[in-house]
């Protein structure tokens, strides 16, 4: 029986394709959600309960540090940066959090160490009473979003360029040259 030549075009370009898209796969970085199946491991829960945010983490005793600044910049859309630590001496891994409560700058952080089953902690404008105890906070994060968002100011993305102030100038076609420059922002 002959092998037709189409076939092994089609099996050639298969294998190449599969080969492609998992060395692509493999470089690209994987996003944390924090839900407990992530690379860290851990898991997060963020609850609001009485004007404050509570902050939960599993399994108890893997959060080393915690920071918090408020993002009001945008008129009416309040959002809580937070920057978990996990690691004694690691960078924070960088949430946002919506708000649906007030919160004014000059946070307070509390931890409540009675909780046996995850670290348990509280950012308020509020002081806390009860079995909460004060918490200091780690330095505010540098960041307003993930690592690997364009959006952030060190970023040499796309949107990058625009943070920056002017885009580049664009220079117009000489008559020495008769093609097409192209627009480069």
């Amino acid at each position: 029986m002959v092998f037709p030549f189409r076939y092994f075009l089609f099996a050639t370009a298969l294998l190449t394709g599969i080969f492609t898209s998992v060395s692509i796969f493999a470089e690209e970085e994987v996003y944390d959600r924090l839900d407990g199946h992530g690379p860290s491991h851990k898991r997060v829960d963020v609850i609001e309960w009485d004007g404050n945010l509570e902050v939960h983490v599993y399994p108890k005793g893997s959060l080393k540090g915690l920071s918090a600044k408020l993002d009001d910049r945008e008129k009416g859309k309040k959002v809580m940066v937070i920057g978990y630590r996990f690691g004694a001496k690691s960078r924070p891994l960088i949430r946002r959090a919506i708000l649906g409560i007030p919160f004014q700058s000059g946070l307070k952080a509390y931890t409540d160490s009675k909780e046996k089953d995850f670290d348990k902690m509280a950012l308020s404008n509020a002081p806390l009473s009860g079995s909460w105890k004060p918490y200091k906070l780690d330095p505010a994060p540098s960041q307003w979003y993930p690592d690997g968002d364009e959006r952030n100011e060190s970023s040499d993305g796309y949107m990058g360029e625009f943070k920056k102030g002017k885009p580049k100038k664009v220079r117009s076609p000489s008559s020495e040259d008769d093609s097409l420059n192209q627009f480069d922002f």
